[in-house]
């Protein structure tokens, strides 16, 4: 009945267990992190977001068309600028700047290094160690002054005057909705704490299941194999549409499937290698198992006899 109970309990914990491992090597260390997301960089839909967004919060920052009236007035001299085509061009600048800047190889570098700001902070305010509000977590914060400086130059050029000088200019990208950071804040935690043994401890639940009933031992692996298989199916159909929804649904769909492929690619890997693994073991192990059922029911018979 014990070796039953072992066995279950580690069947349908494997899948969680192997999450919760890879989760605390991935998502929860900053080093993890940033590994894990850094390909992004070289996500198309992400660029064309980023490139849009801080183009227009770069727009935003330097207050072209309030500059342009101010230069011009409501008088005359407003009917021999051309402002609405000095306008325009000032915002191809800085859509072509904000673009040269998130596909050249610096982008990579400002990824990272926003992503490791992100995590970091994000760290600190779900353990406690900031005073910083839970809203605050799951921003990534981009340190754009040598963009903002070069588009600078751009306008310049185009006649614009008085730009005021960077200094701490930062655009934020909100992944995680607000709603969503107190669940995501318990499951991090959850995560930091068990995960790194989680899957130790799963192993050691289902070595005294199998050392506690050695007949179960096939049964045990292909099992462990289907749950693994359906947690990996489920991986690439249900649980994205649910993240979408109820996590990343502030930004494009697009992107954020972008983000959660790349974050679960290497769980993904995981489930499946365990899923092969298991099988081909619990295949292998059959003619195992029932010499051990045999031996076990010759026993049994023997002990009744006498």
């Amino acid at each position: 009945m014990l070796s039953t109970i072992c066995l279950v309990a580690s069947v349908i914990a494997a899948p969680i267990s192997i999450s919760a491992a890879w989760a605390a090597g991935h998502l929860t260390d900053t080093d993890g992190f940033v590994k894990t997301m850094s390909p992004l960089a070289q996500d198309q839909e992400l660029q064309e977001l980023v490139s849009e967004q801080v183009a227009q919060s770069v727009s935003d920052h330097l207050r072209i068309e309030e500059r342009l009236d101010e230069v011009t007035g409501t008088g005359w001299l407003s009917s021999l600028i051309p402002t609405e085509e000095i306008a325009t061009k000032a915002n191809q600048a800085i859509e072509n700047s904000a673009l040269r800047v998130v596909q050249s190889e610096n982008f990579a570098s400002l990824w990272q290094t926003a992503l490791r700001t992100s995590h970091q902070s994000t760290d600190r305010i779900f353990t406690g160690q900031s005073s910083a509000s839970l809203d605050q977590a799951g921003n990534l914060t981009f340190k754009l002054d040598d963009v903002v400086a070069e588009i600078s130059k751009s306008l310049t050029g185009l006649g614009i005057p008085d730009l005021p000088a960077t200094g701490n200019f930062e655009w934020n990208m909100k992944l995680i909705q607000s709603d969503a950071l107190p669940t995501v804040q318990k499951a991090y935690l959850l995560v930091d704490r068990v995960g790194p043994w989680a899957l130790y401890l799963n192993a050691a639940v289902l070595i005294a299941g199998v050392l506690l009933g050695p007949r179960h031992l096939s049964k045990a692996l292909l099992w462990v194999a289907l749950v693994s298989g359906l947690s990996f199916i489920a991986s690439k159909t249900l649980i994205p549409d649910y993240i979408q929804e109820r996590m990343l649904s502030n930004i494009d769909s697009e992107v954020a499937r972008a983000i959660f492929d790349q974050m679960s690619s290497g769980l993904a890997t995981s489930l499946t290698v365990t899923a092969v693994a298991a099988g081909l073991l619990g295949a292998a192990s059959i003619p195992l198992s029932r010499k051990w059922a045999l031996h076990q029911r010759r026993s049994t018979a023997r002990a009744s006899l006498l």
